[in-house]
C-alpha cells in the first residue's frame, strides 16, 4: 500500500471509511496527520467516536454481551439482533456484537434499515477485544480525526489543492451472481459510480490527489478510462462462503499521480 500513496500531501479524506486500514496505516507513519474521514453508515461512524470518547463504558457494554451470550448463543443472538437501543453505548455495542457474531462478520441491511444476516457458525467469538480497542481509543484520541455521517459528493466542498482523497466504494458486481447489496438501507448503483467519476474528476481538476479501489468491473474500467492510471492487483477477498473463494481475486487500484 506504501507504493501507491502519493509521498507528499495535505489533508487526507476518506469518503468510504468501512474498516479504516488504509487511515490507521498512515496515522501509524505520520500521527498528526489531519484526516476528514466519513461514511453513511450512521452506526460505524457513531462507532468510531464511541470508541475514542467512551471506550471504557463501550467495553463494559460488551462484555455484558459476551456473558449472556456464552449462556444461549442462538437465543441471545436474535434477541439483540432485533433489539433497537437509545444510547450511544449500547447502540455501538451492539453493533460490534453483531459484527463479532454473525456470519462471517457480514454487516448487510435490508430495505427497511434492518440488520438482516443470521447467526455466524463460531466455537468461541472473541466480543470483547479489549486491547485492540484500547489501542484504537488511544490511536484516535490523539489524531487530527473529523468524523462525518454523509455522502461522498460532500467532499468537493471541504477539499483543496495537495489533498489527498482515497475511495474505496461498495464494489461493482463482476458477476450478476455477485451482487449481494447492502451496506447501508440503499445500494450503491452505476448511477452512484457514475456520479463518483465525476465527483473524482473534479477533484483532479482541484489538483488534489486521488485514489480509488474497486472490482476488476469493466463498468469501473470504463467509467475512469480517460486520463487515469488504472492498474490490476491480486487481492484475498474477506467475505465468501467458500474460504477457498477468496483468494485470488483481481481488484483494481485508479490514481490520477
Amino acid at each position: 500500500m506504501e507504493r501507491k500513496l502519493p509521498s507528499k500531501f495535505g489533508t487526507y479524506f476518506e469518503p468510504f471509511l468501512g474498516g479504516g486500514a488504509v487511515m490507521f496505516h498512515m496515522l501509524s507513519k505520520n500521527p498528526n496527520l489531519k484526516c476528514h474521514v466519513s461514511d453513511l453508515n450512521s452506526d460505524l461512524i457513531l462507532a468510531y467516536i464511541a470508541i475514542r470518547d467512551k471506550v471504557d463504558e463501550l467495553i463494559e457494554s460488551l462484555e455484558n454481551h459476551s456473558k449472556k451470550y456464552q449462556k444461549n448463543s442462538n437465543h441471545y443472538f436474535y434477541d439483540i439482533r432485533e433489539s433497537e437501543p437509545t444510547s450511544q453505548i449500547e447502540k455501538v455495542s451492539r453493533f460490534i456484537f453483531l459484527n463479532k457474531t454473525c456470519f462471517n462478520g457480514l454487516y448487510r441491511v435490508n430495505s427497511k434499515g434492518k440488520f438482516n444476516v443470521p447467526l455466524g457458525r463460531y466455537t468461541n467469538p472473541n466480543i470483547v477485544n479489549k486491547e485492540n480497542l484500547l489501542a484504537v481509543s488511544k490511536i484516535l484520541q490523539s489524531a487530527d480525526i473529523e468524523f462525518f455521517c454523509r455522502d461522498f459528493e460532500a467532499i468537493l466542498h471541504d477539499s483543496k489543492k495537495g489533498d489527498f482523497i482515497y475511495f474505496d466504494p461498495p464494489y461493482q458486481p463482476v458477476s450478476k451472481t455477485a451482487n449481494f447489496t447492502s451496506y447501508t438501507h440503499r445500494d450503491f448503483t452505476e448511477n452512484d459510480l457514475e456520479r463518483l467519476a465525476d465527483v473524482a474528476n473534479q477533484l483532479d481538476s482541484k489538483g488534489c490527489y486521488v485514489m480509488l479501489s474497486n472490482s476488476n468491473s469493466k463498468t469501473v474500467k470504463k467509467s475512469f478510462s480517460s486520463g487515469w492510471e488504472i492498474k490490476e492487483i491480486i487481492a484475498n477477498r474477506a467475505i465468501n462462503s467458500n474460504s477457498q473463494k477468496r483468494t485470488g481475486h483481481k481488484e483494481i487500484i485508479i490514481k490520477n499521480y
